[in-house]
């Protein structure tokens, strides 16, 4: 029942009880016989409870609709968009390599390296050899055992022993040996054994450099070339 029919029905009630009351008043003061009387007041009061009916029958109620709830497969989430920023390009730059040479940027954008100063193959260098090993030789020298890093020594050539802290010794070549056998020479690569004299053992040190005489300026300067 809506607001528009409930005001009606509230009229209808109030003129009801306005004639109910008229009615009783007019009953006292007639001289009706009392059964008619009654038969009056029933009919009036059946007539109004009838129209009464009749108009909340006329009132349909609005019905009232429930949507039913969303099921977890009918919600649908939102799906996240990521925005990657835009590649931007970056421009090439010239660097000083370790050596010096400068890196030059070409019309296309990409970098070509200068030609840089490089040292000759190992073949090509002053003869250089790390001492892995020292064996005192009884009556013929000391032996220095270790892989040739650099150049090439020929039995006849002159070798310096370079130290640590700049200690620089002058020993003589006896013979050169690889594999026990002696050999003319020894080349980048040979495991060899130089015999030496001219020198005390314990001067010497495992991780010493035998190098070509006058070649290297320094310990620093030799163990940098080592392969």
């Amino acid at each position: 029942m809506n607001q528009h029919q409930v005001l009606p029905l509230a009229t209808l009630i109030l003129v009801i009880r306005k004639v109910l009351g008229l009615l009783y008043r007019h009953e006292s003061e007639s001289e009706v016989y009392p059964i008619g009387r009654h038969f009056v007041r029933w009919g009036i009061a059946i007539t109004l409870v009838m129209s009464l009916l009749s108009g909340c029958a006329e009132a349909s109620p609005t019905p009232i609709v429930i949507a039913p709830a969303p099921t977890s497969a009918s919600v649908q989430q939102p799906v996240p968009q990521v925005i990657l920023p835009r590649a931007t390009a970056i421009p090439a730059t010239a660097t000083a390599g370790p050596a010096g040479g400068a890196a030059a940027t070409t019309p296309e954008g990409t970098l070509t390296p200068a030609p840089s100063p490089t040292l000759p193959p190992p073949i090509d260098r002053p003869f250089l050899m790390k001492i892995d090993r020292i064996s005192v030789v009884v009556g013929r020298g000391i032996l220095l055992e270790g892989r040739v890093a650099n150049g090439t020594l020929q039995g006849n050539g002159n070798v310096e022993i370079l130290g640590p802290q700049n200690n620089v010794f002058s020993p003589s070549i006896v013979a050169i040996l690889i594999s026990n056998t002696v050999r003319d020479q020894v080349s980048v690569g040979d495991y060899a054994g130089i015999l030496v004299a001219g020198i005390e053992p314990t001067d010497l040190s495992p991780g010493m450099l035998l190098a070509e005489a006058g070649k290297y300026d320094s310990y620093e300067e030799a163990l940098g070339q080592l392969q």
